[in-house]
């Protein structure tokens, strides 16, 4: 009788969901931040089929028999996209701990679609977020980029394999050893105690990949290796390394050994770069900030000696250093649209902190041809806003995906 009953309640919902997407909807009225530009008074947003058709003016042309909705008085942005979003996975799957060096592990094979996270992050506006494994392996695994919103996790997914994880600093090496000494009787003796350690499994890994490849050219396929084809990816700068690196010298070694291997990196958390402010700038690399609010780090069991600054963000634009604001592993931060809003208290303009969590988000994840900015063709991820995004009083009123409402 259940089964009688569910099908057909499953096939009306899929019907309607259906039915809304292809609905022409027309938002009038509101003030529209496209993203990437200025935004627009008594804007007029109209999408259908789960995707903008057009974002303009009041004279925008209202196409015929569309639902029309009159927003005035809010305010309208991209959906959110915050580029280091530590949920999404069970407590426990983040770190395949069974080696230091585990690049062919995937966390979008942990991803949990039912987690109470995502209805969270929607709550608070935010539309896409990049999940990668955690911080306590040297080298981790793959990330994803997913949508906060779908049954499964292939339906959620934008991009796979968006980035390598990398860890500098003390969480590789934390609870490798015993306290006050002991017997050598687990796995974790085996593996790094020191940031000299961390580093060395990283160069090591890196070398070995480097012969891996060399040996393929010169005899022909080796047998298969997946860590290895992932790190050969990586010297090939056909992947990006996300590395973890919250103090000034973990930053300095983050940059060191990109330099001396040749791969592309992102800086993540990256607490103290405005003291190697010129040298991101001069190595032209991405920096993901965690938790601009914080003025402490909680919640990893590892500061790694680093002293967050609220000025940071306004350095690295003055440096020209390309940067987003996302929430990180810091358990202080705030709601994402919350961290950028400090950052506009500490000189950001409200453009560039907009901007931060949207359009450079989307840009750096190499999936702005999909979302990050409201454009013709680009999906219908978008946020109807209370008030200005900015006040601390403003909240998110829905939380469109492809067009659908997903928190109202």
């Amino acid at each position: 009788m259940n089964r009688r009953i569910t099908l057909p309640l499953a096939l009306l919902a899929a019907a309607a969901s259906m039915a809304a997407q292809d609905q022409v909807t027309v938002f009038r009225g509101a003030r529209i931040w496209p993203g990437g530009a200025e935004p627009i008074d008594n804007g007029v947003l109209i999408v259908a089929r789960g995707r903008v058709q057009s974002v303009g003016g009041p004279s925008t042309p209202i196409p015929d028999g569309a639902v029309v909705q009159d927003v005035s008085g809010r305010q309208i942005t991209p959906g959110l996209i915050d580029a280091a979003w530590c949920h999404g996975a069970g407590a426990n799957d983040g770190n395949e701990q069974g080696d230091e060096v585990t690049p062919q592990m995937k966390i979008l094979d942990a991803l949990d679609p039912q987690d109470r996270a995502f209805a969270r992050a929607r709550a608070a506006g935010v539309t896409t977020v990049q999940i990668t494994p955690g911080n306590r392996n040297v080298i981790g695994g793959l990330g994803a980029v997913v949508k906060t919103f779908g049954e499964t996790p292939q339906a959620m997914l934008l991009k796979d394999e968006s980035c390598l994880r990398i860890a500098m600093g003390a969480e590789p090496s934390m609870g490798n050893r015993a306290i006050r000494g002991g017997n050598v009787d687990s796995i974790y003796y085996r593996r790094p105690t020191t940031r000299m350690g961390v580093v060395w499994e990283v160069r090591k890994a890196m070398y070995d990949a480097k012969e891996y490849m060399e040996r393929t050219i010169q005899n022909g396929a080796p047998p298969p290796d997946p860590g290895k084809e992932v790190l050969v990816r990586v010297l090939k700068q056909q992947l990006t390394v996300c590395t973890t690196a919250r103090s000034e010298q973990d930053i300095r070694t983050a940059l060191r050994l990109a330099e001396e291997f040749g791969y592309h990196t992102v800086i993540d958390e990256a607490q103290e770069a405005h003291l190697v402010a010129d040298e991101l700038a001069a190595a032209k690399v991405w920096v993901m900030i965690g938790a601009p609010s914080a003025d402490r780090i909680a919640g990893t069991g590892a500061a790694d000696g680093a002293a967050p600054r609220w000025s940071t963000l306004g350095m690295l634009a003055h440096r020209g250093v390309p940067f987003v604001v996302t929430t990180g592993s810091n358990l202080a931060a705030l709601e994402l649209v919350r961290e950028a809003s400090f950052a506009v208290r500490f000189g950001l303009s409200p453009r560039d902190a907009l901007d931060a969590i949207t359009v450079r988000p989307a840009s750096l994840l190499a999936v702005d041809g999909r979302v990050g900015r409201l454009a013709p063709g680009l999906d219908a991820d978008f946020v109807l806003w209370s008030a200005d995004p900015f006040d601390p009083t403003a909240v998110a009123l829905t939380t469109y995906l492809n067009g659908l409402a997903t928190h109202d």
